[in-house]
């Protein structure tokens, strides 16, 4: 459904006219593969509302580690981190990816 984004530098995502929800995950972690499908069940109302960020930790391990340098958040995978006018308004990590958390801020 949603590709691997490329590389671009932070202050360019932030940029967006529309809130950005952001999904780092790895493809070799069954739980960041649950998380995924928990997001993408919601895929339709994300479109929507959010500009959305697939990155692939292992791949974009640079842009991974600067955007939890950016926010001042701890880095994890999966993570997914919404942020609006470039303000993180929500963070959540591992198990506790939810859809319905999500929907909340959309």
């Amino acid at each position: 459904m949603w590709t691997v984004t490329k590389d671009y530098d932070i202050e360019s995502l932030l940029k967006e006219n529309r809130p950005v929800l952001i999904f780092k995950h790895s493809y070799r972690c069954s739980i960041s593969s649950m998380a995924l499908q928990r997001i993408e069940r919601i895929h339709k109302e994300i479109n929507e509302s959010v500009d959305f960020v697939l990155i692939d930790v292992i791949k974009q391990r640079d842009l991974s580690l600067k955007i939890a340098e950016y926010f001042n958040i701890k880095h994890e995978s999966p993570q997914i981190i919404f942020c609006n006018k470039g303000i993180v308004q929500f963070t959540d990590s591992h198990m506790n990816i939810k859809s319905s958390k999500v929907l909340d801020y959309l």
